[in-house]
């Protein structure tokens, strides 16, 4: 039943290329006149009326016809037929470069047809085919073999279950269970077409193409030998150990390790669990680095809370040798969305190693119902949470009141530790801490509103509300009735609430904000320190603990 269907599958195969070639042929072919075989030479000749129109050549046995010239060791010649068997050491010589060699070969000179049998070997250029059955014909110049061929050109070796050869076109087309073999690669695939006149391959159907540095699989695209470079559509797959990449398209250049992705690109590290996305991306695996951009944002899933991170262009750098992530960067426009996290800036780099985040030009970031906003800011992440937050320069905390108006906490560098994705304590440093809260009884009602400076500060916080600031040096501080303190000095210098920025879901991150440019100078960048647990004390510390309420 198998060999029924191979036999099917190669007429069917066998009929489209020949309607194809009649087409353009077949006036050529009715006007073709028949021509005779020629006997040129051999050793002993045997004719018998008893075996019909039939001589026998035996012993170095050649002929011609036409171009063609014809070797074997013996043959029965049909002169009615103008036809012959050839036997052993079969050789005919089609055309300069077109050889074919086997044990037995039928010939029939009208058609111009040839059928080879055993050991089969078609020789053009450095080509070798190999198969035990095979036929030409020399009017299409079209070579057929029905079951199984291995072809050897140059370092490659190509095999299928049946295929064609038009000598002319310099194109083999190889059809079912293909497999090339090279020392740089392994492709497998339904159906190939290769020209060796271009060194071009195109394949169709589902294709898998190996080598040492990925895995590449598509159903439809093309391969230029040469080059080394391999084109395909219909949304492929490339793969390593800890890198995946699907798209509508990808060009892969071997020679320098590019691949080029085109049209809902995923690109997926799962040492990093990284997912990067976009409607073009380039890896580049000798230079370690990937980006991507055009609609271009970053799932980081490690962990059920996932971190959506868009830029204009997105990089990502990795460990050559191990394969793995080291550090993913955005710039330009970036902004960020975690439920308990969203941010926005110009540029945000993502480290790896110890899971640190740094955000710099005009970053802000949101936790829970708080503003934190500086110079350059740097968060600290342990388990997928926030660890800690330090905000570098002219830095800012600005919450809304539970009723009307804002905190505020202001510094030239703030350190904010977080528990459970809160704010749980605010060390603030420089020359000048500064802060501005609403305190309010537990019923709600209004205390007053306290403003107060001093040098540093330690801040505890409960339940997203003040429990105690700790005031450290030249501290001044004042508690007004809300009447007393005018609209403009309840904001510190340089306040600004930034609520419409905020990214409200894992889709807002490409909304466009302007970022609005510091005025202060931009310190250089270091790298980030986990900050001391708290601040020395230097003089007698004062308590403002909220007030309870006492109705007994």
């Amino acid at each position: 039943m198998e060999m029924m269907k191979a036999r099917l599958l190669f007429i069917v195969s066998f009929f489209l290329l020949l309607s194809q070639a009649l087409v353009a042929q077949e006036q050529d072919t009715v006007q073709r006149k028949k021509t005779r075989i020629n006997i040129e030479h051999y050793d002993k000749a045997i004719y018998s009326k008893s075996m019909g129109d039939v001589q026998r050549l035996i012993g170095h046995v050649k002929m011609r016809h036409d171009s063609a010239y014809f070797f074997c060791d013996s043959a029965y010649y049909y002169h009615q037929n103008n036809s012959f068997d050839a036997y052993q050491n079969v050789h005919i010589i089609i055309n300069d470069t077109v050889e074919i060699f086997s044990d037995l070969l039928n010939y029939d000179g009208d058609r111009r047809f040839a059928e080879f049998h055993d050991n089969v070997r078609l020789r053009d250029d450095s080509t070798t085919l190999y198969t035990e059955y095979l036929t030409y014909d020399r009017n299409l110049h079209l070579a057929s073999y029905p079951d199984s061929a291995v072809t050897v050109r140059g370092d490659k070796t190509l095999k299928s279950h049946y295929g064609y050869y038009r000598d002319r076109l310099k194109e083999f087309s190889f059809f079912e269970n293909v497999e090339v073999y090279s020392l740089k690669y392994q492709m497998y695939t339904d159906t190939l077409f290769y020209n060796t006149g271009i060194e071009k391959m195109w394949f169709e159907g589902p294709t898998t193409i190996i080598n040492k540095e990925n895995v590449l699989e598509g159903k439809h695209g093309y391969y230029l030998v040469n080059e080394d470079h391999v084109y395909l559509d219909k949304r492929p797959y490339m793969h390593n150990e800890t890198q995946q990449m699907r798209s509508d398209s990808i060009f892969y250049d071997r020679n320098i390790g590019l691949a080029q992705a085109y049209s809902q690109v995923d690109m997926i590290d799962t040492s990093y669990k990284v997912i990067l996305r976009g409607d073009y991306v380039e890896m580049w695996e000798d230079r370690g680095f990937s980006f991507a951009t055009d609609s271009a944002y970053a799932i980081s899933y490690d962990g059920g809370d996932s971190l959506y991170i868009h830029g204009d262009t997105l990089f990502m750098y990795f460990d050559k040798e191990k394969e793995e992530a080291e550090k993913l960067i955005a710039r330009r426009n970036v902004r960020f969305f975690k439920s308990d996290l969203q941010g926005k800036c110009d540029t945000l780099t993502y480290l790896r190693a110890d899971s640190t985040i740094q955000m710099r030009v005009a970053p802000i970031l949101w936790a829970k119902d708080s503003q934190l906003s500086g110079i350059d800011i740097d968060i600290k992440l342990k388990d997928n949470s926030v660890e800690w937050v330090l905000q570098k320069g002219n830095a800012f905390i600005i919450s809304q009141d539970s009723i009307e108006g804002f905190n505020q906490i202001k510094g030239s560098d703030i350190t904010s530790r977080f528990e459970n994705g809160n704010i749980h304590r605010v060390n603030v440093d420089g020359e000048k801490a500064e802060t501005i809260y609403w305190i309010r009884d537990n019923d709600g009602s209004l205390i007053g509103i306290d403003v107060s400076n001093s040098e540093t500060m330690v801040i505890e916080m409960e339940k997203q509300s003040v429990s105690i600031i700790k005031s450290f040096n030249d501290i001044n501080e004042t508690m007004f009735p809300e009447q007393d303190l005018l609209e403009s000095d309840r904001y510190l210098q340089g306040f600004k609430w930034h609520d419409e920025a905020r990214p409200v879901d894992k889709n807002d991150i490409f909304r466009r904000v302007e970022a609005e440019m510091p005025k202060a100078e931009v310190v250089p960048e270091t790298p980030s320190e986990e900050p001391a647990e708290e601040v020395q004390e230097e003089q007698p510390q004062k308590h403002r603990p909220r007030k309870e309420n006492n109705n007994n």
